[in-house]
């Protein structure tokens, strides 16, 4: 039962915190189990509640024991569908012994259950794959060795826009299932070797479907390369895809060939990664976005002057929206910078937080409407309605007052500094030229 309430709260709270959540290729998770869902962990406790929140059947959540503790605690966890794992680095003098841990995953399994379990192990905001470890497939193996029914792993990819920003974006990409059966002959062969084998294949898939940079240094670049160039890539992917699984197809793409160039010819990596950095450096140093400086002069006046339009029709509606959602929106973001100072768990904290500052909010706002102001019946649920509308509106008014403040300043350089202007143009073109020549180079070699 509380496993059910936490999953419709939470649920609801996603739509509320996520401007957009996709899911590619929903249809390949299967409606029962026996299945262990595997995942890819950037963002700690918002990764299992996304998952889960995808599918049908309830899930049961393969958990680090150091999140257990006194009687009560345990038994809320147990309730909430947690299985503890002991891991060696969490104690590194402890004697560790999974073998509880084991059974119950067993038990569950055998019982056409459905279990999710991060093989990383740990929770870093990163867009790569760390090394996995074997208990994932030493528990399907285990538990397709001593059962009759087939057991199935189906991984999963989780890719944040912003993993720790609130209204940014989540796509949830879904692989083809694992059947275990396939390594069951092996794995009565020579078991260690099998369990290798799965493992080596669990990784295989899920770097295909999350965005993968094996260094900080090749990320970096990925990011500028894709700010600049990202546009351009478009026209290649496939006709249908949805928006997050184009921008994924496009990166992959783009990372596929640093990884090429920078094997095949280094210094021309060594060239664009120079050319890059300069050009982001002077941008930021201006406060100038790359989107706005690839504008035309009169398409950024024409821009400008809407925006400007629309911030002043729009201030007394955002005045509205942030009187009533100020308290509820920051409330989260401090109660999580408060609690924690590690970035892959502000996203969670402020999920849960606002989980229960918005209602509360929102309820005080209405009770002082209903008593002081007297507004009842259909007012009172307009106004209801108008408390997030205004919210999401007050959101979107700041984003484009800081866009419309970029081409502002675009435009005064234009006409105070105009060399400034069409000395970053010219770079920005060069730097475009070439990627464009790259990208042509690459096709050639890999077609």
């Amino acid at each position: 039962m509380l496993y059910i309430f936490l999953k419709l709260l939470y649920k609801g709270g996603l739509w509320f915190f996520f401007r957009k959540l996709e899911v590619r290729h929903a249809h390949l998770v299967p409606d029962n189990g026996p299945l262990l869902v595997v995942s890819n962990h950037p963002n700690t406790f918002m990764d299992p509640i996304v998952i889960a929140a995808q599918l049908k059947q309830p899930v049961f959540f393969i958990a680090k024991s150091t999140v257990f503790g006194s009687t009560f605690q345990n038994w809320m966890l147990r309730q909430m569908h947690l299985i503890a794992i002991h891991r060696k680095e969490d104690n590194p003098n402890a004697t560790i012994s999974n073998d509880e841990a084991f059974a119950a995953s067993f038990k569950a399994l055998d019982q056409r259950k459905t279990l999710l379990i991060f093989p990383e192990g740990n929770s870093f905001n990163q867009r790569r794959l760390r090394k996995l470890k074997t208990g994932t497939a030493r528990i399907a193996l285990g538990a397709a060795a001593t059962t009759a029914q087939e057991v199935k792993i189906l991984p999963v990819g989780l890719n944040y826009s912003a993993p720790t920003r609130f209204r940014s974006d989540v796509f949830v990409n879904v692989g083809k299932p694992i059947s275990v059966s396939d390594y069951l002959n092996a794995y009565h062969l020579d078991g260690p070797a099998a369990v290798l084998a799965l493992t080596e294949e669990i990784r295989t898939r899920l770097e295909k479907l999350i965005i993968h940079t094996p260094t900080d240094e090749e990320d970096e670049l990925a990011r500028q390369v894709e700010a600049i160039y990202r546009d351009r890539l478009a026209p290649t992917v496939p006709v249908g895809a949805l928006p997050h699984e184009q921008d994924f197809i496009v990166t992959k793409g783009i990372i596929k060939s640093i990884a090429h160039f920078s094997q095949a010819e280094p210094n021309r990596i060594a060239t664009i990664k120079q050319e890059l950095n300069n050009y982001t450096k002077q941008l930021q140093r201006l406060g100038i976005q790359d989107p706005v400086l690839s504008k035309e002069s009169h398409d950024v006046m024409k821009q400008s002057i809407i925006g400007l339009l629309y911030i002043v029709v729009g201030f007394p509606l955002y005045l509205f929206g942030l009187v009533h959602n100020y308290i509820p929106y920051i409330v989260p973001s401090k109660v999580a910078h408060t609690v924690t100072k590690e970035e892959e768990w502000i996203a969670p904290i402020m999920l849960t937080a606002g989980i229960f500052t918005f209602p509360i909010c929102y309820g005080l706002e209405l009770w002082l409407a209903h008593g002081w102001l007297n507004i009842d019946g259909l007012e009172l649920l307009l106004y209801f309605l108008s408390l997030p509308l205004s919210g999401f509106f007050t959101l979107h008014y700041w984003n484009t007052l800081q866009h419309t403040q970029s081409h502002w300043l675009l435009l005064r350089l234009f006409y105070s500094r105009q060399n400034i202007v069409e000395k970053l143009r010219s770079q920005r073109q060069h730097i475009i030229n070439l990627l464009e020549k790259a990208q042509q180079d690459y096709l050639q070699k890999v077609s």
